[in-house]
């Protein structure tokens, strides 16, 4: 699994009939940057943040997720083991929405 932030959906009428009606969103994998400022769980500066990649990927989403969150993406063949994927032809699925990321005592943003 790996960390990704939504940016965007796709719409598309015509796809293979078992990811009807599934949702389709575009997500940017992140990286953590330890080298980053932030401010910790306690307020202490800390080390620790996201990078963006730069890099796209399609995943399908289960969850009803929103622009702007930060996800926990399966790729591969383990995302077709995420429930009601297991005849679904992806390569990525949304299986998380992540509410706190903490590396340390710091809180990442």
């Amino acid at each position: 699994m790996f960390l990704g932030r939504i940016k965007g959906h796709i719409v598309s009428s015509v796809k293979d009939k078992t990811i009807n009606g599934q949702r389709l969103l575009i997500v940017e994998p992140l990286k953590v940057a330890y080298s980053d400022a932030v401010e910790g769980a306690n307020g202490e500066a800390g080390a620790g943040g996201f990078e963006p990649t730069g890099r796209a990927i399609v995943a399908l989403d289960p969850l009803g997720c929103g622009t702007g969150q930060l996800v926990l993406i399966s790729q591969g063949s383990s995302a077709r083991m995420a429930e009601g994927m297991k005849q679904v032809p992806t390569d990525a699925v949304i299986v998380g929405i992540v509410d706190e990321a903490v590396v340390g005592d710091v809180k990442l943003k």
